[in-house]
């Protein structure tokens, strides 16, 4: 499989995931925009759950990838078009083109479905609910400092699951 294909179906995955996001319930924009305190043990359930979701994306994207290449389209031109339609621009294609990218999205949107239902079933192994995931997921959008203790914390966890040669 080359490299780039899979980054590409990578970035296309990431993009439709996170567009998914869990919605948490009756916060307004300032809620939203407040920074919000994360204990140590929060964060670490938190990596705990992007974890798995993580390995979960992995298996979609076996699918993903199956959609891209039986539609005969080549992955740049579907990244091409994706781009285009996120930002709101018109986009000239073929029939066939417009036949193969209709089949894509649908496994895509299949596919997120999926990961959606088992993201949901894997914060509720956990002892955190899906708003307060929500909240912390949004938080690591405009907190760095936030963001940098979740990647310590991972690259830690990381370090900790690699056998040492």
């Amino acid at each position: 499989m080359k490299i780039k294909t899979l980054f590409g179906l990578v970035v296309v995955a990431l993009m439709t995931t996170s567009s998914l996001g869990l919605k948490a319930q009756n916060l307004n924009q300032n809620q939203q925009q407040q920074e919000i305190e994360v204990s140590d043990s929060e964060l670490q359930t938190f990596a705990q759950i992007i974890r798995e979701v993580q390995a979960v994306q992995k298996q979609s994207q076996g699918a993903m990838m199956k959609a891209v290449q039986e539609s005969e389209m080549e992955m740049k031109r579907y990244q091409e078009i994706s781009q285009a339609k996120m930002q709101g621009n018109e986009v000239e294609m073929t029939e066939k083109e417009k036949q193969a990218y209709a089949s894509i999205q649908k496994v895509m949107q299949e596919e997120q479905q999926k990961i959606k239902q088992q993201m949901s079933s894997i914060i509720q192994e956990y002892p955190m609910d899906e708003q307060r995931f929500s909240q912390i997921n949004k938080a690591l959008r405009n907190d760095k400092e936030l963001l940098n203790r979740l990647k310590q914390l991972m690259s830690k966890q990381q370090q900790q699951q690699t056998p040492q040669q």
